[in-house]
């Protein structure tokens, strides 16, 4: 199937970023090797990676990073469908033929068929790393299995401490904190499917090292000059329950304005980033609501009425335009009586 699927036909579909994406995904696709998918977008599918690469049934195997928007595109979905996988980690179960490995642990997966040979799923884990870290263990490297623990954190929105704005690199020496905020920040740094290729070849041999190399010390300072300049947008945006964000063009660190919003009393915020022909949403609850409450605000139930899924505290989606999305999400908001309000930065200076 690979070689007869017309590549040109779907392109126009995507943004002219992604399109190099998707260019790039099918190049790998045409190796004559078995394929590993993962999650391209997150330090929890890029450490599932440099995880599954140390391991010699799947080292040498064609890597390719992916996120929904391919895997959800109708058309493209039955090209990769279709592909030779050994191994899909931190990703819906889309493989068409039976797999060796398959992990992930996305409660809005657990109903879909996972055929597999070795089936890693537990929908109360705090990510895929660290469902195969556990499965590794005795093979893993003792820097590998810290960094499937620091997942734990990035991929549950677990930080407790507040977002860093200047760079700090000895990474042996900061707190379990610190050093989540820099691996997250690491894997922040990808521009494209290639850099993250990239990103996983170099953890997989610099280990922790990756994190003293000057490039990407550069990179990652870039991220938290960002963050700094995000965070002082976010003072001006007032509390509700519900704070809706609307990307625009100019570089914007929504997470740091995320982590400003939640200090100031907002329970939910909804990010959502207007594309060329889909949105896509990030939904994401304070961690200071407690457990007890948390029923009444999960965004995992919201995420799944935007063709997505995720955790109760942080999941996210796809509509095919902005004004679906925003109409999807303020009837859910109106349904559960929670004030909110809504800012477009597509209207802002920052």
């Amino acid at each position: 199937m690979a070689l007869l699927f017309d590549l040109e036909s779907v392109l126009n579909d995507f943004s002219d970023e992604m399109q190099k994406n998707i260019r790039f995904i099918y190049s790998l696709s045409l190796l004559p090797k078995t394929k590993v998918a993962f999650h391209a977008s997150d330090a929890d599918g890029i450490i599932s990676a440099v995880i599954l690469k140390g391991m010699g049934e799947f080292e040498h195997a064609a890597f390719i990073p992916l996120t929904y928007q391919e895997i959800k595109h109708p058309i493209f979905s039955g090209f990769l469908q279709a592909l030779n996988w050994i191994a899909i980690v931190d990703l819906p179960p889309f493989n068409e033929s039976g797999i060796k490995l398959y992990c992930d642990h996305h409660l809005t997966n657990k109903a879909l068929t996972k055929t597999a040979e070795v089936v890693l799923f537990d929908e109360n884990a705090p990510s895929a790393a660290f469902l195969l870290a556990k499965h590794f263990q005795d093979s893993l490297p003792r820097n590998l299995q810290l960094l499937a623990d620091l997942t734990t954190i990035t991929d549950t929105a677990g930080f407790t401490t507040p977002p860093p704005v200047e760079f700090l690199p000895n990474f042996t020496e900061l707190t379990r904190q610190e050093q989540a905020w820099l691996l997250d920040d690491l894997c922040r740094t990808p521009e494209s499917a290639e850099e993250v290729l990239s990103l996983v070849q170099d953890i997989s041999t610099l280990d922790l090292k990756v994190f003293y190399k000057e490039s990407y010390q550069q990179r990652i300072l870039g991220v938290r000059k960002l963050r700094k300049k995000s965070i002082r947008l976010g003072k001006d945006f007032e509390q509700a329950d519900v704070v809706l964000i609307i990307q625009g063009k100019e570089k914007v660190m929504t997470s740091a304005l995320v982590h400003n919003l939640f200090a100031k009393g907002v329970k939910i915020t909804c990010v959502m980033f207007p594309g060329k022909q889909f949105t896509g949403i990030s939904l994401r609850v304070n961690s200071q609501v407690p457990e007890n409450e948390l029923e009444k605000y999960r965004v995992d139930y919201l995420a799944s009425k935007l063709s997505g899924g995720g955790h109760p505290r942080a999941a996210g989606g796809r509509e095919t335009s902005l004004k679906k999305a925003l109409k999807l999400i303020t009837d859910w908001v109106q349904e559960h009586h929670f004030t909110c309000n809504q800012y477009d930065l597509r209207k802002s200076k920052t």
